[in-house]
């Protein structure tokens, strides 16, 4: 379920991701809920909504359940203003080393939400995403994301082709993860400005953009599973990029 309204506010639960999100942007906080169990640990956060006459509440655990239609909420939720993205343009006009992830028909919010966790980490650039709804704004995916989801812009888009078109006349290389074919991950030399591409949980990169894209790589392993989740794929494939340029 997508926690907006009119595409304006949102709800973030977690105490990575709400604490992450209030020192990053506190001025996007409109009101916050918190369990008694939760006062002490986010007693800044309470004086930040008394300080500024912003709408707090101490609940019960069983409220906050429902509120926040979930049971890991780890005795806080907070109603905050979405934060605006960068355009497509803007993004991929970068300065210095930059990789993007292009993630096609990832609509897991626990992948999704774990890949960004790693993109924070790594110190990705930003992540395009094709979904049928804008899951990197689910409170599950920004949760899982650990307050990654506020160091990595996720952009939701639709049109490849354009993303591709733009990555070219941009410097970037462009590519492709395959489970079944492709250079060894370990053999593959990054250049400054990287896109990768990675498909959905099962099917992988649909064969119209395998085709488009020139360059593929694997992940070598013992072949005792067809190939790995998502985001580890991305976990693996962002620590060697990260390798590489230290």
């Amino acid at each position: 379920m997508i926690h907006t309204k009119k595409n304006q506010e949102m709800k973030v639960y977690g105490r990575h991701a709400a604490l992450t999100l209030f020192k990053n942007r506190p001025e996007d906080v409109i009101r916050a809920y918190v369990t008694r169990d939760g006062v002490f640990e986010f007693r800044d956060l309470i004086r930040h909504c008394v300080d500024n006459k912003l709408a707090y509440h101490v609940v019960e655990k069983e409220e906050l359940d429902k509120l926040s239609k979930a049971t890991h909420h780890e005795d806080i939720l907070l109603v905050v203003r979405t934060k605006k993205l960068p355009a497509l343009k803007d993004l991929l006009s970068s300065n210095g080393r930059s990789l993007i992830l292009a993630l096609e028909e990832v609509e897991n919010p626990h992948n999704l939400g774990a890949i960004m966790r790693s993109a924070a980490h790594f110190g990705v650039t930003g992540i395009l995403y094709e979904a049928k709804v804008p899951v990197a704004l689910t409170s599950s995916a920004i949760r899982t994301a650990e307050g990654g989801a506020e160091s990595v812009p996720a952009l939701h888009l639709t049109n490849w082709a354009e993303v591709i078109d733009l990555a070219k006349n941009k410097g970037y290389k462009i590519f492709a993860t395959s489970s079944h074919e492709g250079d060894s991950l370990y053999e593959t030399s990054f250049p400054e400005k990287t896109i990768l591409f990675l498909g959905a949980e099962r099917e992988g990169l649909s064969d119209k953009l395998l085709k488009a894209i020139k360059s593929h790589i694997a992940v070598p392993g013992t072949g005792a599973v067809e190939s790995l989740n998502v985001s580890n794929a991305a976990t693996v494939i962002l620590s060697e990029w990260f390798r590489q340029g230290l």
